[in-house]
């Protein structure tokens, strides 16, 4: 599976407790993907600087509303969360459906070239 992330945009609103994502670059990038290999959405990624890296209820409140989207079409997202702890990043994985969020397996990689 090739994946691929993207920046918030230049105007995303970011503070510590909140993110606004720039939704115009977001969707440039998702179109551009798209056309480059058929990539498609699959869920969300952010950090939580200042707590566990576990989805908050601002968090389970964005992905009730995305998968409530008629216009999206959501069965199921993805969501990424990464943390701070000691002194290293975590990143702990969820898998969310209408009424349920349960933890999933990640296991991250690196790769060179």
């Amino acid at each position: 599976i090739h994946t691929s992330t993207g920046t918030p945009g230049p105007a995303a609103v970011r503070t510590p407790t909140y993110f606004l994502r720039d939704l115009a670059h977001a969707q440039a990038l998702a179109d551009e993907a798209f056309a480059s290999d058929g990539s498609v959405w699959v869920g969300e990624w952010h950090t939580h600087p200042t707590s566990r890296p576990i989805p908050s209820a601002r968090d389970t409140a964005t992905y009730r509303q995305l998968l409530n989207d008629p216009e999206l079409g959501f069965h199921s997202i993805i969501a990424v969360i990464f943390a701070p702890h000691a002194g290293r990043w975590e990143a702990a994985a969820w898998a969310c459906r209408l009424g349920r969020i349960a933890p999933v397996r990640l296991q991250l990689s690196s790769s060179a070239g």
